[in-house]
């Protein structure tokens, strides 16, 4: 038989039952069931009037808390703190604070707008320096007649854009990131002067027109005198830009 939880008298049940009984506070006799785990026998109701309540003083506590949001507590403490010692100041003093307020405030805005301004200027110093770096490597590479397709992306890699003086100028380096010298008088090398190293070097010498020999010192594409150049020293380029210049 099961037993029920509360009981409002103990009539009829044996003695053995009555025992598991406890009166209350209110006359009525609740099951005396020892807690395991956790589980345990309770007053439904007032554990739901109780939840009720503490939901309620939650969502009281919610609303007024939405009067703060955005409010630093440290700050705030701070602040009533320097408005207690405010109400002892002298007219001086109190003037005194708000001009540093003010200037406190102006200082803040001009740090935030010298960021955005470096950050702007980072990024027109950098396209600045792609587009000098490519006009001038696209003249010499032009002069020497040599395939800007194909060479910029090489010239680019040797130079960076650098201020000298309050101008930038484009300057050759090498691989360990120094600026390269030509010539014994130990002077800058230039992009042109890089350009013409770039044609005498067997690596790009293709990408250049009529670079490169032939044999013998004669330039590629060539008659030279006394003969026909030797075709087996071409390269399929060359070969192709002879047959082009000596059609008949």
């Amino acid at each position: 038989m099961a037993l029920k939880a509360i009981l409002e008298s103990l009539d009829g049940l044996s003695a053995d039952v009555q025992k598991e009984y406890k009166k209350g506070d209110d006359g009525k006799f609740r099951l005396d069931v020892t807690a395991v785990d956790g589980l345990e026998l309770a007053e439904v109701s007032k554990l739901q009037s109780a939840l009720s309540k503490e939901r309620e003083n939650v969502r009281t506590l919610t609303d007024k808390n939405k009067a703060f949001d955005g409010i630093d507590p440290t700050k705030a403490k701070d602040a009533i703190k320097k408005v207690e010692e405010m109400a002892t100041w002298t007219p001086e003093q109190k003037v005194k604070e708000q001009i540093d307020a003010v200037k406190t405030q102006l200082l803040d805005a001009h740090g935030k707008e010298k960021a955005k301004l470096e950050e702007k200027l980072g990024r027109l110093q950098h396209h600045l320096e792609g587009a000098m770096i490519t006009a001038v490597a696209t003249q010499a590479l032009s002069e020497q007649k040599g395939s800007v397709q194909l060479l910029l992306p090489h010239v680019e890699r040797q130079t960076r854009l650098r201020e000298i003086d309050g101008k930038f100028v484009v300057e050759v380096i090498g691989a360990d990131g120094n600026p390269r010298l030509a010539g014994t008088q130990g002077v800058p090398m230039t992009i042109q002067q890089l350009v013409e190293e770039m044609k005498a070097n067997a690596t790009y010498a293709a990408a250049f027109e009529g670079s490169g020999a032939a044999g013998g010192g004669t330039p590629p594409g060539s008659r030279p005198k006394g003969g026909t150049p030797d075709l087996s020293k071409m390269s399929p380029t060359e070969k192709l830009r002879y047959a082009r210049q000596n059609k008949t």
